[in-house]
């Protein structure tokens, strides 16, 4: 009971003050939510455009997006683009069965035409990264943080095939900017700041990452377990909410990763349930020490084995979420690697059980 007593007077001061701004955040949150439709939005778009005079065949006369700039656009974002003799473009889609679709630098992006004005020759497309299009996205996307702007040429074609050419002096590039920050975002990243804050202070000052509470004011070690499944939770979350405020994408959480944070809950539940509830109590040796030291003190292969492969994941998944603002999809052998780690190192837990257990 004077345990739980001393872990809450740590947490109170920080959740205290986590409570008095989450109704602000909340609020400012929602009054950042735009009142402008698609349609307003798209309507404003087309009235940008200057299409250049073309003869001849379809070719792409002028694009725009939905802001006041209206070169500059975000992933996510509706893009209108003006096209000469449209009727033609469309008959020759009816005609292959193909659909329509946007390029940019030449390639095809995969995203399909959504809307269509034949009588002005204005087609609607969503410029937005999906499952079957990453591999496109992955070249411009790169580097977000010191780059944040890509230029694109863009032009419209059927699926597959070559696209149109440009009407001479027309301008046809989007200046793509690869991270969207505002006040909105802003309110978010504060949020994520505080919520790191608190996470980091409650490991440090609680036993939320130890093998038990504090006895006698002493700490017990940190438990390697519970620490892996905690950095993964971490990771995620920190992760998840960072490519969405960049590009606004939502399902971003491959299968694998979640494979991953299952093996790493796993082994923390495993591990709690052989070690004895009973066994006497250690005293803290440090965080790494007690990461990949056993219970004399030894440097254990089986736990640094899960560190040091727990740091190397961790390391390709942050580049990839910092550079390429997605999270990896780990192969099957990376996943058994894991798993084989995790197994070894709850074997071990068993003798070591055994022999801390009372007689």
């Amino acid at each position: 009971m004077r345990h739980s007593v001393l872990i809450g007077d740590h947490l109170r001061g920080p959740m205290k003050f986590l409570r008095g701004i989450a109704l602000p955040i909340l609020i400012l949150a929602l009054a950042a939510c735009g009142t402008h439709s698609d349609h307003d939005e798209l309507g404003a778009a087309r009235k940008r455009l200057r299409p250049v005079p073309c003869d001849g065949g379809p070719a792409v006369a002028a694009v725009s997006g939905v802001y006041s700039n209206q070169y500059e656009v975000y992933v996510g974002d509706w893009v209108v683009v003006s096209v000469c003799h449209v009727d033609q473009l469309l008959q020759s889609a009816d005609a292959a069965q193909k659909p329509v679709t946007l390029f940019a630098e030449g390639v095809d992006t995969g995203n399909e035409l959504m809307g269509v004005d034949a009588q002005s020759g204005v087609l609607t497309f969503a410029l937005e990264r999906n499952d079957k299009n990453r591999n496109f996205w992955r070249p411009f996307l790169y580097d977000p943080l010191f780059d944040p702007e890509v230029d694109m040429h863009i032009s419209v074609g059927l699926k597959g095939e070559r696209p149109l050419p440009r009407v001479p002096n027309a301008n046809m590039i989007l200046h793509v900017r690869k991270m969207y920050v505002d006040w909105t975002t802003s309110i978010f990243l504060i949020g994520l700041l505080i919520f790191t804050i608190v996470l980091f202070y409650a490991a440090a000052k609680t036993a939320m990452l130890r093998t038990g509470p504090a006895v006698d004011g002493v700490p017990q070690p940190y438990s390697l377990g519970r620490t892996q499944m905690a950095w993964w939770f971490f990771l995620v979350v920190l992760s998840y909410t960072y490519i969405w405020l960049c590009l606004g994408d939502r399902d971003t959480i491959p299968t694998s990763v979640l494979g991953l944070m299952g093996i790493s809950s796993a082994t923390a539940l495993a591990a709690m349930f052989i070690t004895p509830k009973n066994a006497a109590p250690r005293k803290t040796e440090g965080f790494w020490r007690d990461l990949v030291a056993d219970d004399q003190g030894t440097i254990a292969l089986d736990r640094l084995q899960i560190v040091v492969w727990t740091l190397i994941l961790s390391g390709i998944f942050l580049t990839s979420v910092i550079w390429e603002l997605t999270m990896p999809e780990f192969s099957a052998t990376l996943l058994a690697l894991m798993g084989i780690s995790s197994g070894t190192y709850i074997g071990f837990q068993f003798p070591q059980a055994k022999s801390a257990a009372p007689s």
